[in-house]
């Protein structure tokens, strides 16, 4: 058989993996497991019936840009549209990225940032978040004087610990970074940020919609691009639709790297109806912040540390005692190996509840999170189901020091 190479950046690249297994309730990816509202469902089944499937989309999704720039008080050409806001994530980095360049991201976060990076054949640059998981502005900012990126990526929310860092924050670092900045807001529906520029002179519906976003800073900069997701608040993870809003500048180099017809016309006619009901989505997802809120309590109360978050999802692991009993029950079960105490007790927890059908994310062995487990808010029913399986193993793990 001949010989293959690829690019020296791809040589040692995995392929991105999570769990997969026939669970009852998967909470381990971040997806909303409210389906669309009714309405939303009918208008879209109605218009399925008469959907040109022979037809290409449009080809630069210029119907989903027109509306979302028409919501926001803004010129369609400041809008691009993706699969996913994940393409536009990789294409920006091929666009400021490139050998020779360099590309900071944040850790820990999302992994795919450094992924793409990679990709592209860009030096990559990881600036640590705080302790909690914050970004520090100055930390930030001096780490872009030392290194000079010639790309910055913010995750705000960050993903896996749900840390939202306020508008002034991001701000700084926008203001300051001497480069462009993408701010990725997957989650940025779940939390409830607050700001906006005084100047900014739009109707209050539309100030609204940017209100703890940098959003609001459109008007004030045009080095930074907002990244903006349907896989999350509005449901549609499996129609894989983002988009991204910037200065006309930005958004026109992201565009010469986005091929014709990209985006499939049966997304972005889903995305549109999505879109066109906003409003249908706010129950559900006021819902999902409250059972966060309730989750986190009694994690907290079962002796977990519970990393403060304003997404759809939690990050924890066992502390204390609690951590000390599941990892001697690691050992017992599964030997001693080479892992940590936190990892143990983290992933003894992960491998019960996969024993129970309850399919979580792992992140036990993580560098900079060691024990830790992800997980996505479910229905309140899961929510419940979940909490009594860790209430009761924990229970019988700690023995007579019962929770």
């Amino acid at each position: 058989m001949a010989d293959f190479t690829v690019r020296p950046s791809l040589a040692d690249l995995e392929e991105y993996e999570v769990e997969t297994i026939d669970a009852d309730i998967i909470v381990n990816a971040n997806e909303s497991n409210y389906n669309l509202p009714g309405e939303v469902r009918r208008d879209i089944v109605a218009k399925t019936a008469e959907f040109a499937f022979n037809r290409y989309p449009p080809m630069k999704c210029e119907n989903l840009c027109a509306a979302i720039a028409k919501s926001l008080g803004i010129d369609a050409d400041k809008v691009r549209v993706g699969n996913g806001s994940s393409e536009l994530l990789q294409m920006a980095c091929y666009a400021f990225g490139g050998p020779g360049r360099k590309i900071a991201v944040p850790y820990p976060s999302f992994s795919m940032y450094g992924v793409y990076a990679q990709m592209s054949d860009s030096e990559v640059l990881r600036y640590p978040l705080n302790v909690e998981g914050y970004l520090d502005a100055g930390a930030v900012l001096q780490f872009c004087a030392d290194n000079r990126p010639d790309l910055l990526i913010i995750n705000n929310p960050n993903n896996p610990t749900g840390n939202y860092n306020p508008l002034p924050v991001v701000e700084k670092i926008i203001a300051g970074a001497g480069c462009p900045v993408i701010v990725d807001e997957a989650y940025m529906e779940f939390a409830k940020g607050e700001g906006v520029d005084p100047r900014d002179l739009r109707p209050l519906d539309q100030l609204k919609l940017v209100a703890g976003s940098a959003l609001a800073l459109l008007y004030k900069y045009s080095n930074f691009l907002v990244y903006k997701t349907f896989s999350k608040a509005y449901s549609m993870a499996g129609m894989r639709v983002g988009y991204a809003v910037g200065s006309s500048l930005m958004t026109g180099i992201l565009g010469k790297t986005l091929l014709p017809y990209h985006v499939n016309a049966y997304s972005l006619l889903c995305a549109m109806e999505c879109y066109g009901h906003r409003d249908a989505f706010a129950p559900q997802i006021a819902e999902i912040r409250s059972q966060r809120d309730l989750m986190a309590q009694n994690l907290a109360d079962m002796g977990m540390r519970v990393w403060p978050s304003q997404t759809n999802f939690l990050c924890y692991r066992p502390e204390g005692r609690l951590q000390e009993a599941l990892a001697r029950a690691y050992d017992k079960k599964y030997g001693p190996g080479n892992l940590s105490q936190a990892s143990k007790a983290g992933k003894f927890l992960f491998k019960y509840m996969l024993e129970q059908k309850v399919l979580l994310r792992d992140f036990t062995e993580h560098p900079a999170l060691q024990g830790c487990i992800r997980e996505s808010i479910g229905l309140p029913e899961e929510n419940g189901i979940i909490l009594s399986k860790l209430r009761n193993i924990c229970r019988e793990i700690l023995g007579s020091e019962a929770i």
